[in-house]
């Protein structure tokens, strides 16, 4: 059995954290094992799982550009004292070139980077993240993306031949659509019979853009259409979200769980799915959503190539333009697709299929390293 060290921020539950944690439940543990090396010092809302399934998380300090030494310092004290990782995959964007050049320093053979996002920020920001990516580029050994936009924001053009797709890949039974859930949860959520019910799984940052969600929301309720919310997820803009929903008079019509450990399951009280992002790499909710078989509404900033289902719309930030699409397809009584689960399948997000691949993959990569 091997061990696979994962370098990330935090285990909490979000993107990028849930597609690892994905692929984590489904490989052999009997032959490939995961460990995480984290900067956040609180314990993490996976944290627990991930010991039950035999991983161990560690700790160094936050990497700190004004003054980045104690986390080198961190990283490269800690694969001294572990030189049994002869793999590390590092979720990191542009900042993966810290501690991959680290983990290079101290020897380990393979190294990989992998791109979550298909955009490098703006201004000083996105120029340093730039300067970054130049540098992993020289210290990572190996290349993965969850799609064709991250690739190519965070490697460029040739590396879609040279860089491994893995796809954000999902449970598919899990996800499949289940009429007794359905009236189960919505009766728990006190949502009626008649009531049309848009959804949004993300957590509260500026990105994803909740408060264009509630202003779409705002715009049909004028126009005397009865919708309610649901938000799934938390995070730094809460009472901000909170503060808009009051003022907007949208107590009544904005339901808000907070995190759960059980998305499928609100995935099964709702109708149609709304993803207004300013941009995304390649969301797994939204493949959830569509194994679900939920008609999909996005962002112009979320990449085209997440729509596996013919089931998502892509419309630019404007709120009536929003408004109209979703008023004429609740108009026409939308329907979940009921051959979604196999539709998601054949495009290769079936987790089953994809982690045995992962798992095949690091093996080779380590005997070949041996």
């Amino acid at each position: 059995m091997i061990r696979i060290l994962h370098i990330l921020h935090s285990m909490n539950r979000g993107g990028a954290e849930a597609m690892l944690m994905n692929y984590y439940r489904n490989i052999d543990h009997s032959r490939v094992q995961f460990d995480f090396l984290l900067t956040e010092q609180n314990r993490c809302q996976y944290e627990e799982e991930i010991e039950n399934l035999g991983g161990y998380v560690y700790r160094v300090p936050l990497l700190r550009f004004c003054n980045p030494f104690p986390y080198i310092n961190g990283v490269r004290r800690f694969l001294k004292e572990h030189s049994e990782y002869r793999i590390v995959h590092s979720h990191t964007s542009s900042k993966s070139a810290v501690p991959l050049w680290v983990a290079k320093r101290c020897g380990v053979p393979v190294r990989v980077c992998h791109a979550h996002s298909s955009s490098s920020g703006h201004g000083l920001e996105g120029f340093v993240r730039w300067g970054l990516g130049v540098w992993l580029k020289k210290v990572a050994t190996d290349f993965m993306s969850c799609g064709e936009g991250a690739t190519r924001c965070w490697y460029g053009e040739k590396y879609l031949k040279i860089a491994r797709f893995v796809p954000n890949a999902v449970d598919m039974e899990k996800l499949r659509f289940d009429d007794s859930i359905r009236s189960t949860m919505r009766r728990n959520l006190n949502i009626g019979d008649g009531e049309y019910v848009l959804g949004m799984v993300s957590r509260f940052h500026p990105v994803k853009n909740h408060l264009f969600a509630l202003d779409v929301l705002h715009a049909l309720k004028q126009q005397g259409f009865h919708v309610r919310l649901l938000f799934v997820g938390d995070g730094e803009l809460r009472e901000t979200i909170e503060s808009k929903v009051k003022d907007l008079a949208l107590d009544d019509d904005v339901m808000m769980v907070g995190l759960v450990s059980d998305v499928p399951n609100y995935l099964q009280a709702m109708d149609m799915v709304l993803m207004p992002s300013i941009n995304e790499g390649l969301p797994v909710s939204l493949i959830e959503a569509q194994t679900n078989g939920l008609p999909v509404v996005a962002s112009t900033g979320v990449p085209h190539e997440v729509d596996v289902t013919g089931n998502v719309d892509f419309l630019p930030l404007e709120v009536g333009g929003w408004t109209n699409v979703l008023l004429s397809k609740m108009e026409k009584g939308v329907t979940r697709d009921a051959d979604a689960v196999e539709k998601v399948r054949d495009a290769g997000y079936d987790i089953k299929t994809a982690s045995k691949k992962l798992e095949e993959w690091y093996l080779n990569k380590y005997r070949n390293q041996r």
